[in-house]
């Protein structure tokens, strides 16, 4: 009987077993079939997305992406929009995008994946663990922001794939270099023995067996270590058994440059020029100008050496807009024409550009050493600065007695007043004119009929004062006969087109609409106007630092013929208190005003820039706050005359109010260069005509025209030239 309910018993187990198991299978494929539909669906979603993301409607586009996101994840969808983000220049936007993946995934135990069938017609569904998405979202991310420019995002991406245990040998040698790059000299050595140990003591024919030697070779080089770099390039030079000696080339051009830091001239103009032999090299490479401006400050030849720099800096190759290649490197490149400027006594350039470099890498230790004994050298210059400046007048063109001829009652006077330890002022007969520390001023004066002379009178900071004085001559107009004003060199059109549009702080609501508007101001200024897209940069959802990089920068790549256009939507905001403006960027804090962009640091930045006209349009709330007290002013003159007038300008789409996300300013603004017809249309002309009524009209809002006294104006217009 016991029997009997023991063997009762273990049948009834039995049999719950095989119906839990029964349930499990019946509910697992059922599971399954609500993923392989949500899978599907997802699909379809974000081939709808592409199609709106390539008609231009990103932001229909955006929410198509996210919602085919919340309906499933896809792993050969996962990086598409941040893709797209990062072709568009939102490399911000393009992380987030990325972080929000990573979120939405790692809420799944495991995710599907569809594998093609041996025929067209079935598909093999599996199921993957949530590691496999991490994997290929940190290799599209890390490979994406290299070429960015975003070298510390790429080294997160590096440690997330070594804690997956994921990187091979390919991978921990570019490891090492990008720890290398950023300064983490600690984990490049613990690249260099984990390679070490990956390739065993034997080293096989393969050419990338020399992996550790070269990032060594690139860390005792970065280090200062100039005798082990060497050694080690001298052992790649012996062990490069490749077809292609590419191991080869690389160590010569380090061999170069270690000889060139170490003040080796001789040493390193013969390994420059036996890299440059290599086919992969040329003498436009910007490592290889880097190495030339090496040598030649070595060997003090420091403005070759500022040449060499700024074309490494500036180098693009043939047929890109961008040079993403050696962005990361930039901050080197800068560095050394800052050590090149401070040989010169330039201190104000080198300044810049030592400021410059840290904005690209903030650790850069040679960068950060440099400012120091900058300002350290200025104070002693100071001190012992007995000389006043030398004053040197660049416009109008100096002639015997400078004496020109002039057709308007004004002329304006531009020119530089040397002296390391720095420009205070500058008045033409008492007045004061526009003047920068770096020693640049320029301001007009009025013309009395006949000779007019004038007293220039430039101050240096230690109170040291020159006078240049200097005669005028206003022709007499004669009835028939025109007097054609001094006519500049025509220069470049440069734009700089900057979109807030996403926030870090949940705080500050995000935008739909800037990063469209800046991109359909583009298209109108390339197609239509006298803009060439490699002088069309574009800033999307930038943080703080890198409106000042690009400006900055900006200021190296300006000529002073040249014209440069400014345009920024976001938010902005008004502090009553200081009665100060600001931006608010990426990265802003909505309860940490040390985080927002003053106004006042925007006009400082455009006040440094050698541009001749530069025109700033604001789409923004508080927009107004930019001005200093002037607005409309009368009519313009004739267009050569305007020309010739230094013209800090802007055009803002409200005073000090809040503006909408749906611009009404920006449509205008885009229907008024879309429709003119003019051959040159001014900004005060297309803000009368075309903005100022309509805006008022359809809004509350009022726009306004006006001169940015702060940054430098002078006179004139920025003025659009159709093609």
């Amino acid at each position: 009987m016991i029997r009997m309910n023991w063997l009762k018993k273990a049948c009834l187990a039995a049999g719950l077993t095989i119906c839990s198991i029964m349930y499990t299978l019946a509910q697992s494929e059922g599971d399954k079939k609500k993923d392989i539909a949500a899978y599907n669906k997802a699909f379809e979603l974000a081939l709808k997305a592409d199609k709106t993301w390539k008609s231009g409607d990103y932001a229909a586009a955006e929410k198509q992406f996210r919602q085919s996101l919340a309906t499933y994840p896809v792993l050969a969808l996962v990086n598409q929009l941040p893709l797209y983000k990062m072709q568009i220049g939102d490399a911000n936007g393009a992380n987030a995008e990325w972080n929000a993946i990573l979120k939405a995934i790692n809420t799944y135990p495991s995710i599907m994946v569809n594998y093609p069938g041996l025929t067209i017609f079935k598909s093999i569904y599996k199921y993957e663990p949530v590691d496999k998405f991490h994997l290929e979202i940190y290799k599209v991310r890390a490979s994406a922001n290299a070429l960015s420019g975003d070298m510390k995002q790429t080294l997160i991406d590096y440690f997330a794939m070594e804690k997956l245990g994921a990187l091979d040998k390919d991978g921990y040698g570019a490891f090492g270099i990008t720890a290398v790059q950023l300064g983490d000299f600690e984990t490049a050595r613990r690249c260099i023995d984990t390679l070490n140990k990956m390739f065993g003591e034997k080293r096989a024919f393969m050419d990338k067996q020399l992996s550790p030697v070269y990032v060594g070779a690139n860390l005792a080089l970065a280090e200062g270590n100039y005798e082990q770099a060497i050694a080690l390039c001298d052992r790649m030079e012996k062990e490069d058994k490749g077809m292609n000696t590419t191991w080869r080339a690389a160590a010569r051009m380090i061999t170069a440059q270690a000889y060139a830091k170490s003040g080796n001239i001789e040493q390193a103009r013969v390994f420059l020029d036996l890299a440059i032999k290599h086919v992969a090299l040329s003498k436009t490479d910007p490592e290889v100008a880097y190495t030339a401006g090496l040598i030649d400050l070595a060997a003090k030849a420091y403005e070759s050496a500022i040449a060499q720099f700024k074309a490494a800096f500036e180098y693009k190759p043939p047929g890109f807009t961008a040079n993403p290649k050696y962005s990361w490197a930039k901050y080197r490149y800068l560095t050394g024409r800052a050590e090149a400027y401070m040989g010169l006594k330039e201190y104000d350039k080198a300044r810049s550009d030592y400021e410059l470099a840290l904005l690209y890498n903030s650790d850069h230790l040679p960068a950060i050493n440099g400012l120091a004994h900058l300002e350290s050298k200025l104070i002693q210059e100071t001190k012992l600065d007995k000389n006043p400046p030398e004053i040197i007048i660049t416009e109008p063109a100096i002639k015997r007695g400078l004496k020109i001829t002039a057709a308007g009652t004004t002329v304006m006077i531009k020119g530089i007043a040397k002296d390391p330890s720095g420009l205070k002022q500058v008045t033409i007969n008492g007045n004061k004119v526009y003047a920068q520390n770096g020693g640049d001023f320029w301001g007009d004066v009025k013309l009395a009929d006949g000779v007019n002379k004038f007293a220039l009178v430039a101050e240096d900071v230690a109170g040291n004062k020159a006078e240049l004085i200097f005669e005028i001559e206003k022709a007499v107009q004669v009835a028939g006969h025109e007097i054609s004003p001094v006519v500049t060199q025509e220069g470049k059109n440069y734009c700089l087109l900057i979109a807030a549009q996403n926030y870090d702080d949940t705080s500050i609501p995000s935008l739909e609409n800037p990063i469209a508007d800046a991109i359909k101001l583009k298209l109108i200024l390339k197609n239509s106007y006298n803009f060439v897209e490699s002088n069309i940069s574009t800033l999307f959802n930038p943080a703080n630092t890198e409106i000042k990089k690009h400006l900055l920068e900006l200021g190296s790549t300006l000529q002073p013929e040249d014209n440069l256009l400014i345009f920024y939507a976001g938010h902005g905001i008004w502090v009553e208190k200081e009665k100060k403006g600001y931006w608010l960027l990426t990265d802003s804090k909505y309860k940490d005003v040390n985080t927002w962009l003053p106004n006042k640091d925007v006009l400082d930045l455009i006040a440094k820039l050698p541009s001749r006209h530069t025109l700033l349009i604001t789409d923004a709330c508080f927009s107004g706050s930019v001005f200093k007290t002037r607005g409309i002013k009368d009519a313009p003159p004739a267009i050569r005359e305007m020309e010739n007038k230094i013209t800090r300008v802007a055009i803002t789409s409200g005073n000090d109010t809040e503006v909408p996300d749906e611009s009404v300013f920006m449509k205008y603004l885009v229907k008024a260069l879309s429709d003119n017809k003019d051959k040159y249309l001014t900004a005060q002309k297309m803000f009368i005509n075309q903005i100022l009524e309509a805006v008022m009209t359809e809004t509350k809002t009022e726009p306004r025209y006006g001169t940015l006294e702060l940054a430098g104006h002078v006179g004139g217009d920025f003025i659009f030239s159709k093609k």
